[in-house]
């Protein structure tokens, strides 16, 4: 048992120099056309169906550790909820995770992981970044340029950046700078399959915490819960 809890440890927790460059190619922008921010905000891939299952591939760095997973997310913006289950490629639970809009709870994380603090808390606020909140709205400042739209806010003295593009202009790139934080989600590959819109990459930069976590998402299905 010792000695496979050490295979374990090793294929998880693999040292690295930094952060890897973006494995995805930048979506191509095409001329705007009038949107307003509400289209913008209602037209958001994730909100275009009720509660969706996705699953992904994806690798978290954070001080010098890797850790590669298989994923699977339930997803419901409308409850404004996900709960995050991942595994590595032998098929052994990593961890358990529970995500709202202003919290999260830890179900179930391998202690090889659980031994790094702020490790659960980190992987949920990246899943809240990414899919929960921020997320666009209809009273935002709406900024029109030829090929992208922006839209900002201020909230809880940061800022807040969302910008559109592409050919269903969809959410690229969201960013938040502040005092306390600064972090982004950028968005690539997006795709229709079997009617559902989904992006097939994401990755979560957080500068200050000095952490990033890549997507690489295989299907979204809609949750038959």
């Amino acid at each position: 048992m010792k000695r496979i809890a050490l295979l374990l440890s090793t294929a998880l927790l693999l040292l690295v120099a930094g952060c890897s460059s973006v494995p995805f190619e930048t979506t191509e922008l095409v001329p705007t056309v009038p949107r307003s921010a509400t289209e913008l905000a209602n037209g958001l891939w994730s909100r275009q169906r009720g509660p969706l299952v996705l699953r992904h591939s994806a690798l978290f760095e954070w001080h010098g550790m890797r850790v590669p997973v298989e994923a699977m997310l339930s997803l419901d913006t409308k409850a404004g909820e996900a709960r995050l289950v991942a595994m590595n490629e032998m098929g052994v639970k990593l961890y358990d995770i529970t995500v709202l809009r202003d919290g999260s709870r830890a179900n179930f994380v391998m202690p090889d992981l659980a031994r790094y603090p702020g490790f659960a808390d980190a992987v949920a606020l990246s899943v809240r970044r990414i899919f929960l909140a921020p997320a666009p709205a209809p009273d935002d400042r709406l900024t029109v340029a030829s090929r992208s739209y922006q839209a900002t806010r201020q909230e809880a003295g940061a800022t807040l950046r969302f910008t559109f593009g592409g050919a269903e202009s969809q959410l690229l790139e969201k960013s938040c700078r502040g005092a306390d934080q600064s972090w982004r989600v950028r968005y690539y590959r997006y795709q229709r399959r079997d009617g559902i819109l989904f992006p097939g990459g994401i990755v979560l930069d957080d500068d200050r915490a000095g952490y990033r976590l890549t997507l690489w998402i295989d299907s979204v299905e809609p949750s038959n819960e």
